[in-house]
């Protein structure tokens, strides 16, 4: 049976052998750690029922004939992304450590670490702020020189804005497969250099199907704040409910706190359903990471 949850949960199921890879992938990735992940309908992409119209319905009197409901749909695609590395070690250097075995141990949290906040960063820009202004689902603090951030409104939902995972993942009871290069033998690398080498692979994704669970308000600088009503229109494109995150970075914080003085903005220690949550706007759940680019986004042309 298939597991819906985030990567800790996935890890709790599927990754009893090496349950500290989702530790060291989500230790310094907050966003990631609180995304929802589906299994894929296959291996490498995931096959999903976009709606495109919904009519028919509603009210009839008493006795009379019921409306039909016509439901319009189309097939999509998305790919699954590969998040995964390779990882040398000259030959000298594993002997300095005693053996391949003690330097790839040592190493391998750090770059785990690395690795997930590599793809923090590419779900949050590549992923979620494109959408947003792909299709124009933004708002203009109104900075208009090259030192911004972003605030992203993502209300996440089954089957349509979502995290994927492969089903054929996990075979060796991690979230990353993690194999020996040239079977665990010496092999020369890309510099000439003779050593050995492992690669870690997993394959993950992200869907978004519903244009109205993904915005973003950008163009935030020292000098452009944000109002509590564009916070809260930000939240309306969205959809705001269950399972719906405000993400920015850390110094954003300071920046809603002036903005929602009073009841909208409220600092809130995590609980056991958002461990990483640090604040909320209007019982909406604010989640930073320093994944997000530190105020040098440049600036947004906004649609008026």
């Amino acid at each position: 049976m298939s597991i819906t949850g985030t990567l800790r949960e996935i890890s709790a199921a599927y990754a009893k052998k090496q349950p500290q890879q989702v530790d060291w992938l989500t230790g310094e990735t907050p966003v990631l750690d609180v995304i929802p992940f589906e299994e894929a309908s296959h291996a490498l992409w995931n096959v999903y029922e976009e709606i495109s119209e919904v009519s028919g319905g509603g009210f009839v009197d008493m006795d009379a004939p019921l409306d039909a409901i016509d439901v319009d749909s189309r097939l999509r695609k998305v790919d699954l992304s590969i998040m995964g590395a390779r990882m040398f070690c000259p030959e000298d250097k594993a002997r300095a450590f005693g053996g391949r075995d003690k330097y790839f141990a040592k190493k391998t949290p750090k770059a785990l670490r690395k690795l997930g906040a590599d793809a923090e960063k590419a779900i949050l820009y590549r992923n979620l702020r494109q959408y947003a202004l792909d299709g124009d689902a933004v708002i203009d603090a109104g900075g208009h020189d090259d030192g911004c951030w972003s605030i992203l409104a993502v209300r996440f939902v089954p089957g349509e804005t979502i995290g994927l995972y492969s089903p054929g993942g996990f075979t060796q009871g991690g979230l990353l497969n993690v194999s020996a290069i040239n079977g665990g033998g010496l092999y020369e690398n890309e510099q000439g250099v003779l050593g050995y080498g492992i690669r870690f692979k997993g394959y993950f994704g992200m869907q978004i199907a519903n244009p109205h669970t993904v915005a973003a308000l950008v163009n935030v600088t020292p000098d452009a704040h944000p109002t509590p009503v564009m916070v809260d229109n930000l939240l309306d494109m969205v959809r705001a409910q269950k399972d719906t995150y405000l993400f920015c970075h850390r110094k954003v914080l300071s920046i809603l706190a002036e903005s929602g003085k009073g009841a909208a903005f409220q600092m809130a220690p995590g609980d056991r359903n958002v461990d990483r949550r640090i604040a909320e706007w209007n019982g909406v759940p604010i989640v930073t990471s320093y994944n997000f680019l530190d105020a040098t986004e440049k600036s947004v042309a906004v649609k008026r």
